[in-house]
């Protein structure tokens, strides 16, 4: 009996659930498009929970730290997880009264969180640089390749790149229309084929990876 809640009702789900999916984007049928839309409603209300427990799962590190006035990794670490929470709360609080939409949700997304993401994008683009240095360092024709569009790409992205140097422009619109596109498309279709023989896996009952597996 514990073998049948385990793994072949998790398994039975889940092979519904994928060819119910798998019919509804192939074949405009209406019974399978309101399953298919249900089920994605249903994985909403998953993702919906799933950040709930985020919540939760950052209170209970972070509480624990505050109640003990802990300064570890750094200093004064306990006030930091005060901030934390305290914006965390502030941005649930104006989200759920005002909206995400209501120019106090704004004023505290563009001020507060827009700033902050582009500084981090900003630091980690000299990480970005540092690594594709000590990856592709040009030791060979093939390096060579990798590491000169790069750092082309890097120089055009930068504002002052295409100030400095004109002919900038056209290269880099050239390796992103072009060269990153056609790279970006063979990503994803690959994305997608993998997809495609995960779902078959799933359907014929090999990709059992999501499943509760006995210890040996």
């Amino acid at each position: 009996m514990s073998v049948l809640y385990r793994r072949q009702i998790p398994l039975a789900i889940t092979i519904f659930l994928v060819l119910v999916i798998i019919i509804k984007t192939f074949f405009a049928d209406p019974t399978t498009l309101y399953w298919g839309l249900l089920f994605q409603q249903w994985s909403s209300l998953a993702s919906a929970v799933s950040i709930g427990l985020g919540v939760v799962a950052l209170l209970s590190f972070h509480i624990p730290r505050i109640r003990r006035r802990e300064n570890k990794p750094i200093r004064f670490q306990w006030f930091y997880s005060i901030s934390t929470i305290a914006i965390m709360l502030l941005f649930m609080i104006v989200g759920f009264s005002l909206g995400s939409g209501s120019p106090q949700y704004k004023w505290l997304f563009n001020t507060w969180y827009a700033p902050i993401s582009g500084l981090i994008c900003f630091v980690s683009a000299f990480y970005s640089v540092t690594a594709v240095y000590r990856a592709f360092k040009i030791r060979s024709l093939e390096g060579a390749a990798l590491i000169i569009p790069a750092l082309l790409i890097f120089l055009y992205d930068a504002p002052i790149g295409p100030f400095m140097f004109p002919f900038l422009g056209p290269i880099g619109v050239y390796l992103f229309s072009v060269i990153t596109a056609s790279a970006f498309r063979a990503g994803l279709l690959s994305v997608a084929l993998g997809m495609v023989f995960i779902m078959i896996r799933t359907i014929i009952g090999r990709e059992r990876g999501y499943m509760y597996e006995e210890e040996k």
